[in-house]
Formats: structure tokens, C-alpha cells, sequence
């Protein structure tokens, strides 16, 4: 087996399964069946007459499957990549890729497949050129017809944006990439259609459209139950119920959240687990079941958590409705600004904090700490869309400021 055999006939499967054909569709009348299986497998080696044939249905030049052998060595990255991502070892990924960025990539499947790992590490690491990479990705794309990947890649852009508060920009995007992936899709990827659908929920509710995201976590839940596909359903009953929690209808949100634990149970994911036990903390407290909450809470306390100082909030909130200040005012000193609090409602959530401690620094005759809590609240969440936090920071203020 040579290497031009080997090299040609991975590029003719890797199109070939983008496309999402089968051998006999790809084969046609040109060749047979069994004959594209030994050249994919790199044991034939085709005429160009049928190179030619393949690469035009494929949608791509005869000469990107006659490039040079750095294919193979772009081909070893992009797993050694993959590999990196799966364990989270973004810093690693952005050191590898990098110093490709400022030199000539070949327009092959594999650059692009880099570009897509790269975006996905400048997101998690806050490094700059993320934007740059989706560029030249789709780019690629385009060029071999693959106009799903496209889509893919462009969708990437819209995490990019949120990190940013470009929220609007992020959901005209998120329309845009779904009217392209619609007019130009071959065949259906579900998860992808539920990838858009979520990314538009939570675009919405960051603009303080509450009603469209309901609908479109709905329409979302709709298609997991339609297709059998339950990708991100658990994230999906929390929107809902936060949704209508905010909304003040409560038996609504035991509901969604009573639905959203089972799809947890199913997936035994951690984060997801700790994510839903928040939730129901939350409602917990909005029920006025505040000893609940507060066990819960403290439960919730004694693990390792990158959601530590969520769990300090809604600790901190039964507390005060307890009436236990001090201890109250000892957790809520705990809460920050957590480093993937992205969304202005998450944001405004972390904020009550401050409310929460002015309230128990008036209940103490402690006016000009109460009244400075207070003012540090209001102060932040100016930008944000109307949510009970807002309200809840700004009713503490006015009552304060009076």
C-alpha cells in the first residue's frame, strides 16, 4: 500500500461521509461498489477518469486528493487534538494550534476540523481569535460543499458573542445559521437542530423576551420527544422551570424540574446533577420551604463545586429568610461573580447578594451598610433585562433610599 493510495482513499471516505452518502450512492454507474471500498481502504489506487468522477460529486477539485503527504501528518494532529479536548486540556490545544493560525493551512477537511478545536479552546481559555478561526473553517467548508459543517463552525460564534454581552448579535446569528442550515442541509442532524434551538432559548432570555424563550425550549422538547432524541433535555426542563418560576407559576416549575431530574439520572452527568440540585434549592426557597432549602444548601456546601458560590447564595437567602443574620450575612460574603456567569440573569442572581446583606444590615440599624450593599447592587444590574432580581435589588434600594 503506498501513501498517495492511503492518502486519497481517506479523503474520498472523509468527504464521502460528511456528505453522508453511501458507497453505492457515491459509486453510481462509475465503478462498483466493492471497487470504492478498496480504494477508500487505500488498496486500489483509481484512473484519474474516476478521480475526476469522485471529486465531482464530492464537490471538490481532482487535485485536493493528489496533495502532498502533509495531509497525513494534518490528519495525526487533528486526532492528537481530539484527544486533547476530550480530557479539557485547552491551554495545550491553543500552544498547538496557534502557530498554524499565522502560517498557511492547507484548505483541507482536517484545517478545518483544527480551526473548530481551536475556536472551542479560545472559548474556555478567553484567548483572542476564535472569530479568525471560524472565518477560515467555514471557508473550507464552503469550498468542498459541506454547508452543515459550515453551519456547525458558524454556530461556534454565538458562545463567542454571549462571553461578550453581544446577546442580540448572538441570536440574529443563531436565525441566520439555522436559514442556512435549512435551505442547504442533506438529510437531519437532531442534535444540531437542538444545539440552535437551545442557543435561541437562551439568547431570548438574556434579551428579557421570556415568552420566545419558553417557546423555543418547547419547540426543542418537542423535536427530543418527535425524533427520540434526548440531547440537553435536562438543560431544557431547568430553562423551562426557572422560566416559569420567574413568572411566579411554581407548580409549573416543580414540574419542569421533577421532569428535568429524571433526564439526569439518565445521563449521571455531575455538573448536570449539581445544576438541577441548585434548581431545586432555588425552589425550595421560592416556596417559602426555607429549612428545606437550608439543608439542601448545606448539603449542597459540603462538596467540591465549581457552582460553590451558587450554593452559597441560596444558603445564604434561606438563611435570611430564617431570620438567622449573622450566619446569612457569613455565607452571602462568600458569593462571587463566578467566571462562566455569562448570562445577565445568572448575573443578576449573583447580585442579590448584596441586596440580601443590606436588608439584614437595615434589620440591624446598620443604615449606611445597608444603604451601601444596596447601592452596589442597584448599580450592576442597570444593564440587564427585567427579572425578579432586578426587581427584588431594586425594591431593596428604594426601601433604603427613602
Amino acid at each position: 500500500m503506498t501513501t498517495t493510495q492511503q492518502m486519497i482513499g481517506e479523503k474520498i471516505k472523509q468527504l464521502r461521509k460528511a456528505k453522508r452518502l453511501t458507497q453505492s450512492e457515491l459509486a453510481g454507474e462509475a465503478m462498483t461498489k466493492s471497487m470504492l471500498s478498496q480504494i477508500e481502504n487505500g488498496r486500489a489506487l483509481p484512473s484519474m477518469r474516476s478521480l475526476q468522477i469522485l471529486a465531482k460529486r464530492l464537490g471538490v477539485d481532482a487535485g485536493y486528493f493528489l496533495e502532498d503527504g502533509t495531509s497525513l501528518d494534518l490528519a495525526r494532529m487533528v486526532r492528537d487534538i481530539e484527544a486533547k479536548f476530550k480530557q479539557k486540556n485547552y491551554q495545550s490545544i491553543i500552544f498547538a494550534v496557534k502557530p498554524l493560525m499565522d502560517g498557511k493551512l492547507p484548505m483541507t477537511v482536517d484545517a478545518a476540523r483544527l480551526m473548530e478545536f481551536y475556536v472551542n479552546a479560545c472559548f474556555y481559555t478567553g484567548t483572542d481569535g476564535g472569530i479568525d478561526a471560524i472565518t477560515r473553517a467555514v471557508e473550507i467548508y464552503e469550498r468542498f460543499g459541506l454547508f452543515v459543517e459550515s453551519a456547525k463552525v458558524q454556530y461556534l460564534a454565538y458562545a463567542l458573542m454571549f462571553t461578550q454581552s453581544r446577546y442580540q448579535e448572538s441570536l440574529e446569528l443563531i436565525l441566520r445559521v439555522r436559514e442556512e442550515y435549512t435551505s442547504k442541509k442533506v438529510g437531519n442532524d437532531f442534535l444540531f437542530e437542538l444545539d440552535l434551538h437551545y442557543a435561541e432559548s437562551v439568547s431570548l432570555s438574556a434579551l428579557g423576551d421570556y415568552e420566545g424563550s419558553r417557546e423555543a425550549a418547547l419547540a426543542a422538547v418537542a423535536l427530543s420527544r418527535e425524533e427520540g432524541v434526548y440531547y440537553l433535555t435536562d438543560h431544557l426542563y431547568r430553562v423551562l422551570s426557572n422560566l416559569a418560576q420567574m413568572s411566579g407559576k411554581l407548580e409549573e416549575a416543580k414540574t419542569y424540574l421533577n421532569k428535568a431530574r429524571l433526564f439526569v439520572q439518565f445521563t449521571e452527568d455531575e455538573l448536570s446533577v449539581q445544576l438541577l440540585e441548585l434548581a431545586e434549592i432555588r425552589q425550595a426557597n421560592a416556596e417559602g420551604r426555607y429549612e428545606d432549602a437550608l439543608r439542601m444548601g448545606q448539603k449542597f456546601q459540603a462538596r467540591e463545586s465549581i457552582y460553590a458560590s451558587s450554593g452559597c447564595l441560596v444558603t445564604g437567602a434561606a438563611l435570611y429568610h430564617l431570620g438567622r443574620d449573622e450566619e446569612a450575612l457569613a455565607v452571602l460574603s462568600k458569593v462571587t461573580l463566578p467566571d462562566h456567569a455569562y448570562h445577565p440573569l445568572d448575573r443578576a442572581s449573583v447580585f442579590t447578594s448584596y441586596a440580601y446583606k443590606a436588608r439584614i444590615y437595615a434589620r440591624q440599624g446598620k443604615m449606611e451598610e445597608a444603604r451601601q450593599q444596596a447601592q452596589i447592587a442597584f448599580e450592576r444590574v442597570q444593564h440587564y433585562p427585567p427579572s425578579v432580581h432586578r426587581k427584588f435589588i431594586e425594591d431593596t434600594y428604594r426601601e433604603l433610599h427613602n
